[in-house]
């Protein structure tokens, strides 16, 4: 005769996290008053995915990075904080554009 194993019963639900949280969501992403700020952040606040960021900064609908150095671009938080108050009418006011 063979036993029958059985699974305990579940009293309370799993607390373990089935997914991990995106990055986006872990980042708690807040402008400086002044400064500069690096591509994380502006993806926090923005809620746009890096490559959209880029693809909107060579389209003139974003603004554009400063060099910081060589390998360094950062955004100054005046021009993100510009877009942030109107990100439809950003290109038209500030001349940018394709």
């Amino acid at each position: 005769m063979h036993a029958v194993l059985q699974k305990p019963l579940r009293i309370a639900p799993s607390t373990k996290q089935l997914h991990p949280p995106a990055v986006s969501e872990t980042f708690a992403a807040t402008l400086p008053g002044t400064g500069y700020v690096r591509l994380p952040t502006v993806v926090g606040v923005s809620g746009l995915a890096k490559s959209t960021i880029w693809k909107w900064v060579s389209d003139g609908r974003f603004p554009k990075p400063t060099k910081l150095s060589p390998r360094v671009s950062a955004w100054p938080v005046s021009d993100v904080r510009a877009w942030l108050a109107d990100p439809a009418g950003w290109q038209a006011t500030n001349g940018e554009g394709a």
